[in-house]
């Protein structure tokens, strides 16, 4: 245990004082900090799907697509929730039964293989059955 967090100390300091080496290092640990990050944007989307079921709830619409970036505005005031964690804004899918927030992932690049989605169930009015 004392020699691993040797290494980690090493390692910071080394990736603070040689500014070529945080590439490498970051590329090193990213098997790391990447689940941990995504976990995080996961639970952000999680918050944002039941946001958007709840005004829906309320208003009897979703938020249009051409007033996406509108809503999270004013839905939100910081950052935080209106991106995932590599910068890229959130993106609305609508689907009958339920409503889906889309990450790109770290490559930022729609339709690849690090893309995930949370879906969240919508609310039926069981009038209309």
């Amino acid at each position: 245990m004392t020699r691993l967090l040797l290494l980690l100390i090493l390692g910071g300091v080394t990736t603070y004082y040689l500014p070529d080496s945080r590439l490498w290092v970051a590329n090193i640990t990213q098997p790391l900090w990447v689940p941990a990050v995504k976990w995080n944007t996961r639970e952000e989307m999680k918050q944002v799907g039941s946001d958007v079921v709840a005004h829906e709830r309320t208003t009897g619409s979703l938020p249009a697509r051409r007033e996406w970036l509108e809503w999270l505005d004013y839905r939100y005031a910081g950052e935080e929730m209106k991106m995932d964690s590599w910068g890229t804004v959130y993106e609305l899918q609508v689907w009958s039964d339920s409503i889906g927030i889309a990450s790109y992932g770290p490559d930022r690049i729609r339709s690849t293989e690090d893309d995930f989605y949370v879906a969240t169930v919508r609310e039926r009015d069981r009038r209309r059955r």
